[in-house]
């Protein structure tokens, strides 16, 4: 098995990222690293460990979902709510994934296919969620939404969310959207600030195909994961469904998925 490494700048992040190569190195493991990971082949042995946050883990998750390798967190940031192993256990987690001692979950993510004007199609993949927001000089997002190609109404608002059950505790929460549990084959459509009381969080189906047609004459910014993908423009559209692709998380143990919540956000405290 190889390991593949993966971390973002920053002093501490970057000599953490040194020594834990050193440490497999001596140990006769084959190390890919950051941009080394293209080389990497369709499905082959080998793990992804992401050394930082959040970010730092939808970064390595693109990458794991490409390869179709698995990919495990270490948390050197802050919150660190997607990732299995904190700081000071880094080497003791790099033992056990040595002796195979883990786990692989399958996580749902999302599909979106943008169709313009034109007919031109772009398809994007997202593990939190996908996020049109208008721009702070713009005028509100003017959308209209179709449920498995039926009409189910036109919207006003500052943007919308379409999240996975992995995106459900981001930024769809702080906007009272539910929380899903991390295997649940949903998603989510969560509006920002409509100007509908009725605009309410919606939980889609695996089976169901969620519509968007964009109404607004200003340009409305279209994200994944927290990264600026394209602008986009009047009847503009695009299609959400859950994709074919998953997400392959290792774990060391079992975790009680309340109890991160607890830990992490004071959920049942």
């Amino acid at each position: 098995m190889r390991i593949g490494i993966f971390y973002l700048d920053g002093v501490e992040i970057e000599e953490a990222a040194k020594e834990l190569i050193s440490f497999f190195r001596k140990r006769n493991v084959e190390i890919l690293a950051n941009e080394e990971l293209k080389k990497a082949k369709h499905g082959e042995d080998m793990i992804i460990v992401s050394l930082g946050g959040d970010g730092t883990f939808l970064k390595a998750s693109h990458i794991g979902i490409e390869i179709d390798v698995p990919v495990i967190g270490v948390n050197l940031g802050n919150l660190g709510f997607l990732t299995d192993v904190e700081a000071r256990d880094l080497f003791d987690a790099a033992e056990e994934l040595l002796k195979g001692h883990f786990f692989i979950d399958k996580r749902t993510i999302l599909k979106c296919t943008v169709i313009s004007e034109s007919s031109e199609e772009k398809s994007f993949y997202a593990i939190n969620d996908f996020i049109l927001l208008r721009y702070l000089n713009g005028k509100l997002l003017h959308s209209e939404v179709f449920i498995d190609g039926a009409d189910a109404g036109k919207f006003r608002s500052d943007g919308l969310i379409v999240a996975t059950p992995t995106g459900s505790t981001a930024y769809a929460l702080s906007l009272n959207g539910p929380i899903i549990t991390p295997l649940s084959p949903v998603y989510e459509l969560v509006f920002i600030a409509p100007h509908k009381l009725s605009a309410r969080p919606v939980v889609f189906s695996d089976k169901n195909t969620l519509s968007l047609r964009i109404l607004s004459k200003d340009p409305v910014s279209f994200q994944r994961d927290g990264e600026e993908l394209l602008r986009l423009k009047m009847f503009d559209r695009l299609i959400f469904k859950n994709a074919e692709k998953q997400l392959s998380v290792a774990h060391l143990k079992k975790k009680n998925f309340f109890d991160v919540l607890n830990k992490k956000f004071g959920w049942g405290k």
